[in-house]
């Protein structure tokens, strides 16, 4: 991986901070008119000449008006949820190297982006922000913790992905990365879809603990444990389906042949003992399920050779893009 044309080589042979000019921040955000100028501000404080876009996603309080005072471009977005929200700020800001995003509830440190970027300068394509290891007592629900361990021991199952914060709303990304990976999810499910894309199509990913603060009192969480953990977990099959498909697929198949057996069992023993079929609507539903399984393991097959062409092109278009 190279680094950034805009980037310096410090005397130490390792990348320093990219140019600001060259650095977009995007804060998605609602409902946060408590602790979005104190967002815009420390993150201007940090990157000066940086483009800083904050996306107002339907906001029932004065969230752009805090954030445009504080000196944020602002644009709004009606369609509630924060992948339609990341989705508009990357679409709307200024062209960049690097995008930093990061929510506008004040948990996570602006201190810490020039570490972020100096990774992503370094070769990186996508750096994330670690909170689980260093947080605050009380910054993150006790549902949230074990929400967010399950669903990275589920993620490290069915794709391999060894992270140690799969959630993480802090995150920096190259130019190259937004232009290869589309966003696709509309909700939580985002950074797990992000965090698959990088997997699925070879970036380099890098991570770095921060230290996670608990959020303002009067700024209220807008992530329901048990809701938004079923959305989240329904994106996360869905992906396997769509990155794994001969895995997804070929363990439908296995199902459905099982069941294939279990209902044709009595149709052929009835064959072997009498020489007729008693059972014939199961031996009808068997019959039924094991063709469903063949055609499984076939559309599997099918949708893995079409994914390793989209994966072979996505490298073009990187290589083309250096």
């Amino acid at each position: 991986m190279t680094v950034s044309d805009h980037s310096k080589i410090s005397s130490h042979g390792q990348a320093s901070v990219p140019d600001p000019s060259r650095i977009s921040v995007v804060i998605p955000c609602r409902n946060e008119e408590v602790t979005i100028a104190r967002v815009v501000a420390s993150f201007r404080e940090q990157l000066p000449s940086a483009d800083i876009l904050v996306v107002d996603n339907a906001s029932q309080d004065a969230t752009g008006d805090e954030a445009q005072s504080a000196g944020a471009r602002v644009v709004r977005e009606s369609r509630i949820g924060k992948g339609f929200a990341l989705l508009t700020g990357f679409s709307e800001a200024r062209e960049a190297d690097f995008y930093v995003m990061v929510d506008g509830d004040d948990t996570y440190p602006a201190s810490a982006v020039g570490e972020l970027l100096k990774k992503a300068a370094a070769g990186a394509d996508m750096v994330v922000a670690t909170r689980l290891a260093d947080q605050k007592k009380g910054a993150l629900p006790v549902g949230h913790s074990v929400g967010n361990q399950l669903f990275i021991r589920l993620v490290r199952l069915l794709f391999g992905i060894k992270t140690r914060d799969l959630f993480s709303g802090y995150r920096v990304l190259t130019r190259r990365f937004l232009d290869t990976a589309p966003i696709l999810a509309t909700g939580f499910d985002v950074e797990a879809e992000l965090s698959v894309q990088a997997q699925a199509h070879g970036f380099q990913v890098a991570e770095h603990p921060i230290e996670y603060r608990p959020r303002h009192p009067d700024s209220e969480s807008k992530l329901n444990t048990f809701r938004d953990g079923s959305h989240i977990l329904r994106g996360v099959l869905l992906l396997f389906r769509d990155y794994r498909p001969v895995a997804f697929f070929g363990w439908l198949a296995v199902l459905l042949a099982l069941a294939s057996l279990a209902s044709g069992w009595a149709p052929v023993d009835d064959y072997i003992r009498t020489g007729f079929v008693d059972h014939l609507p199961r031996a009808v539903l068997a019959a039924g399920l094991f063709i469903l399984s063949a055609l499984s393991m076939s559309l599997g097959v099918l949708l893995s050779s079409i994914n390793r062409r989209s994966t072979e092109l996505a490298s073009l278009i990187r290589k083309r893009s250096r």
